[in-house]
């Protein structure tokens, strides 16, 4: 029998840090600042669980709760915030896992793994996980370079490019207070006109702000229409890979093309700053998958985890149960 995975917490943002960046399924969302700065925007509890194999430390496994007499699962409107371990003991991570959970009074949460964590069903199934697949779309930069970047877009995408260079778009870092004003409004605009409300916080825009000023791994760009601001975007790039988060253009904006010019400078920036991919985080629908790959992107699948320490048949019910709460709420 090999050693048993063990957790234990840690309050050194160093240890974390340097825990997740040795891992290849690293994003910014695993990084100590980010889970800290979300936890404290929506009051959830970050408990940041170190993984060991026996008394070797072998990864992280962020655990984001709700406030409550029962500590319920954070739903984060952002993906990939699982736990970071490699492949041959993700398995016995999840397993021991639901053991912490008992222990501590967690009866269900809710977690993805990186698009670069790819067990295969076999082995989720043998770790008793209730599972499903969701996709993003990731571009490559092996061998690229910027004329390669804009000849692997499509013929829509080169063309939303010249059309945008002829309505006098311009793509520049976000002047002081644009992450404030503008990033609430576009996602409130992007969230609403799926018919559900934004989940963020209006104040969210100010401490992006604020978290981003000293620091240069985060792209925050804005998009100017004839010399009005049409809208930002956020991409993450403290790994390798970088995640762009969120953001977009106005609506009253679109017919100007900004968006693609938007998207392909946090592109060109990724790829001058060495970056092997871009992860442009989530499908959402078929439009936007469809702006997505237009970029060059190609659909990438990562798993989506519930996990419970309840008997099979109780713990089927219970996951089934909040997810159906989720959809609704």
């Amino acid at each position: 029998m090999g050693a048993p995975i063990r957790f234990s917490t840690t309050d050194d943002p160093r240890e974390w840090n340097a825990l997740v960046a040795a891992s290849p399924g690293a994003t910014g969302f695993h990084d100590w600042s980010w889970l800290q700065l979300q936890s404290d925007v929506f009051g959830w509890r970050f408990v940041p669980l170190v993984v060991s194999h026996g008394d070797t430390p072998i990864g992280v496994f962020p655990v984001l709760l709700r406030p409550g007499r029962i500590p319920r699962p954070a739903d984060p409107p952002f993906p990939f915030v699982g736990p970071l371990v490699p492949d041959e003991h993700l398995p016995a991570t999840l397993r021991a896992f639901r053991s912490w959970q008992l222990r501590h009074g967690v009866p269900i949460a809710r977690f993805d793994l990186s698009p670069a964590v790819t067990p295969s069903e076999a082995d989720l199934d043998r770790a008793g996980a209730e599972w499903t697949v969701d996709r993003t779309y990731v571009i490559d930069f092996e061998g690229s370079s910027p004329e390669r970047l804009v000849a692997g877009m499509n013929r829509n995408a080169r063309r939303s490019l010249r059309d945008a260079a002829r309505n006098a778009v311009e793509v520049r870092p976000a002047a002081p207070g644009e992450t404030t004003a503008f990033l609430p409004r576009v996602l409130s605009e992007s969230y609403e006109v799926r018919g559900v409300p934004s989940p963020y916080p209006e104040e969210i825009g100010a401490r992006i702000e604020q978290w981003a000023a000293d620091r240069d791994d985060v792209y925050i760009g804005a998009a100017v229409v004839a010399g009005e601001t049409s809208g930002v975007i956020v991409a993450l790039g403290s790994q390798p890979v970088v995640s762009v988060w969120a953001g977009g253009t106005l609506r009253e904006h679109r017919a100007a093309n900004p968006s693609t010019s938007l998207y392909h400078d946090v592109l060109r920036w990724s790829l001058d700053r060495g970056h092997t991919a871009a992860d442009l985080v989530g499908r959402v629908d078929d439009g936007i998958a469809r702006f997505k790959t237009s970029l060059g992107a190609t659909e990438r699948s990562y798993v989506t985890i519930a996990s419970s320490p309840l008997p099979r048949a109780a713990r089927t019910a219970a996951v089934s149960l909040w997810q159906a709460t989720q959809r609704r709420s």
